[in-house]
């Protein structure tokens, strides 16, 4: 996924509660890394 398509897609996700200092804790992932493996099967099929 490149930066544009990872800006685009950042605006359909919602805030995290830890950004708008609500309760909780930063996430253990990159949510690009995680759409980048939804994807993956979708782009290139399950085999």
């Amino acid at each position: 996924m490149t930066d544009t398509e990872c800006a685009q897609t950042w605006l359909f996700l919602p805030v995290p509660a830890w950004l708008e200092c609500r309760e909780g804790k930063p996430e253990g992932y990159c949510h690009q890394q995680i759409i980048d493996a939804v994807r993956y099967p979708v782009d290139n099929g399950i085999k």
